[in-house]
């Protein structure tokens, strides 16, 4: 089975019990005020990895025409019914984040958040989020530093995954993280890096960890210490040439 397949098949197992972590649908207007900040005009904006759609329908509400897309057929599904009844104007799609079923240039942005580390190629992913980036347009990425809990931490986020999300934690296989470059997540540079080879000269990076913080005191005690280790980021890369 392929790298993909198994990513694929990992999230469609994910699905169900997706938005029952806090760190994926938490802090919803915290969001909007950081989407709001980074997309301030109304535009056409593709979700790369939309998952149950989180922030595709942040950016809808923002008044924003937004495609999501995601190889997860089940996140799909779990996102266009959330979208119906919000009664949300989005557009989701199935399909894989190094080759986008767009046009060059159909969009004024593209926006992944937590995506590029499950990708075997997110160098030809990001070729691919700015060939459908119109000119002048911005891709954003939020990422993070995903440091994993160990000892007691790890114990305790065991026991609160099966008492909040009713499930089993679960991971990709081991040998996995050899085909990820960007798996558990890496320092901005590791993405400047990619950024710069494939000729993006304006990049702005933002420390998110303040919203970390807020997300934590929404969160049940148990998950207040697992995600003490996260750190976040976002980082806003400009396509050359006239919008």
């Amino acid at each position: 089975m392929s790298v993909k397949a198994i990513i694929r098949d990992y999230w469609n197992g994910r699905a169900e019990t997706f938005d029952k972590s806090p760190g994926h649908v938490s802090s919803p207007d915290e969001w909007r005020r950081v989407l709001s900040r980074v997309f301030p005009k109304k535009m056409k904006i593709l979700d790369v990895g939309t998952g149950t759609g989180f922030i595709a329908m942040r950016l809808a509400e923002l008044g924003h025409d937004v495609t999501g897309i995601d190889i997860s057929e089940n996140m799909i599904e779990i996102a266009k019914e959330k979208a119906r009844r919000a009664n949300l104007p989005i557009r989701f799609l199935i399909g894989d984040a190094e080759n986008l079923p767009f046009e060059d240039g159909e969009f004024n942005g593209v926006i992944c958040r937590h995506v590029l580390w499950t990708l075997p190629n997110p160098e030809k992913a990001l070729m691919e989020f700015f060939r459908v980036t119109k000119p002048g347009g911005k891709v954003v990425i939020i990422e993070g530093n995903w440091k994993q809990p160990t000892g007691l931490k790890k114990a305790i986020r065991y026991f609160a995954t099966l008492i909040y999300e009713k499930r089993k934690p679960t991971s990709l296989p081991p040998w996995i993280n050899e085909k990820l470059p960007l798996r558990r997540g890496k320092v901005p540079d590791s993405i400047v890096d990619i950024l710069r080879r494939l000729g993006i000269k304006e990049i702005i990076i933002e420390d998110l960890s303040w919203l970390r913080e807020i997300q934590r005191k929404e969160f049940p005690l148990f998950y207040r210490l697992v995600w003490s280790n996260y750190e976040y980021y976002l980082i806003q890369a400009i396509k050359e040439g006239e919008k």
